[in-house]
């Protein structure tokens, strides 16, 4: 804090002032205590500690877990009301576990927060400048940008090749640059979208004279020309639902990846929904390896996640799966009368990573406190003892709540997740089409392809 200086009391120690200040300093600590009291926080009234419940089931469960000589201290559950008042059941709820696909909830989270439930990732070809018709030639470079597709096939990116080939292109001159966090398939590797796209651009008989190489997007924003096509991903509900309910690994990871990476999105949970640093770490956005989540954050995550759903006039069932309703990795679990459809859960599996992880989170609706958030996170043991005893343990919260309460409403799913089947035409393919010379020359097939170069690198250019 900066001195004022000095000079500026000197007026008020001389005469009538001194007098004045003498004045109000008589009475001024009565006020100045009065006001203290008021902004204490002592003084605040503080909302009322959750109500710590017994429960028989967590009882019988840990005695299960005793029994078979597993070790107690590798168990994290947590059950809370959605009000916050109520902790049906608690058993370790702070220390870091394995939470294995239950991590996807984590991605869901920061995905919805990020971009909203009706974000649509876009693929777009530019080009630097009008293709020569004449030759079939394009003057400068090629460019396909993406913001992070999680979905993108190599089959997307054989029907790109053709549908330029289809619009009269023939030759590249320049490079065939790809911008932006993108990837195919499975895999993460950025050569692998560089090579596919250089194969299949040969295959059709498109042949680019300079380079095939990835760029990060920001190093071509300034440079784009015409927009030759489009390609757009189904909403990111959809995605999200497909992911949880299926567990889908690497449309998990790719997503993870589009938002920044594993550290990006931690940095984004403590610093946004104040989750402890100590309570989460991230190894890969779809759960697999060792990452770790104690049951307090991921029911943190719940309640963030049913926020932000409700926001847009979602509920949580919109992007997770009903046990014995829904298709995926719940389809076959609470299938009861009693019981289906009053589960809504993510699962978590990796029998190869802590001795064994089975998990499940998500809410369960009883009659005594409405819909419920639980987190159950097992490490160090049989994934096939844990799902029974996780199954087991719900319903006897259910019977010990007052019975189940009306099934969660769903909206009919698909469990098949299409994309864009097409590259759509900007409105520059729009603006030729009407040219009948141009209609007549792209119907015209050509007898035999044409010769094509072979890439010389795959590496980006230094920069200047």
């Amino acid at each position: 804090m900066r001195a004022v200086p000095t000079k500026y009391f000197r007026p008020l120690l001389s005469g009538p002032c001194c007098l004045a200040v003498l004045v109000l300093s008589a009475f001024w600590p009565v006020g100045a205590n009065r006001g203290s009291e008021l902004r204490h926080p002592a003084a605040q009234p503080l909302p009322a500690p959750p109500r710590q419940l017994e429960s028989t089931a967590l009882e019988r469960f840990s005695r299960r877990v005793r029994r078979y000589g597993y070790d107690l201290g590798k168990q994290g559950i947590l059950v809370e009301s959605q009000d916050g008042r109520a902790i049906l059941a608690k058993l370790n709820p702070d220390i870091p576990l394995n939470p294995a696909s239950v991590m996807k909830l984590v991605t869901s989270l920061v995905a919805l927060a990020r971009l909203g439930p009706d974000y649509r990732f876009i693929t777009q070809v530019y080009g630097d400048s009008p293709i020569d018709q004449e030759n079939r030639v394009l003057p400068g470079n090629l460019y396909l940008v993406s913001d992070g597709n999680p979905l993108l096939s190599r089959s997307e990116l054989y029907r790109l090749a053709r549908s330029l080939k289809r619009r009269g292109l023939r030759r590249v001159t320049g490079d065939l640059v790809i911008a932006g966090p993108f990837t195919i398939n499975s895999s993460n590797n950025p050569n692998f979208p560089v090579r596919y796209l250089a194969r299949y651009f040969r295959r059709t008989g498109i042949r680019i004279d300079g380079r095939v190489y990835a760029v990060p997007k920001e190093c071509v924003g300034e440079r784009l020309g015409i927009e030759y096509l489009s390609h757009s991903s189904p909403s990111l509900r959809d995605i999200l639902w497909k992911v949880n309910a299926f567990s889908v690994n690497n449309i998990a990871d790719r997503l993870g990846r589009a938002l920044g990476g594993a550290e990006s999105m931690r940095e984004y949970l403590i610093r946004e929904m104040g989750i402890r640093p100590s309570d989460i770490h991230i190894e890969k956005p779809s759960g697999i390896g060792r990452s770790r989540m104690t049951a307090r954050a991921t029911i943190q995550v719940l309640h963030c996640l049913r926020a932000i759903l409700q926001e847009h006039g979602m509920k949580l069932q919109d992007i997770m799966a009903a046990a014995g309703v829904d298709n995926g990795t719940l389809r076959g679990r609470f299938r009861h009368a009693r019981y289906r459809g009053r589960v809504l859960g993510k699962t978590g599996t990796n029998s190869s990573k802590d001795g064994g992880v089975s998990t499940l989170a998500g809410v369960v609706m009883t009659r005594a406190h409405g819909p419920v958030f639980y987190a159950i996170l097992n490490n160090g043991g049989g994934v096939m003892a844990y799902r029974r005893w996780q199954d087991e343990f719900l319903r006897k919260l259910i019977q010990e709540n007052g019975g189940s309460a009306q099934a969660l409403k769903t909206r009919p799913k698909s469990h098949l997740l299409k994309g864009s089947s097409s590259w759509h035409p900007s409105p520059y393919w729009e603006g030729l089409a009407r040219i009948p010379a141009y209609r007549r020359k792209i119907r015209r097939r050509s007898t035999r392809p044409a010769r094509t170069s072979e890439i010389r690198s795959f590496s980006a250019p230094s920069p200047a």
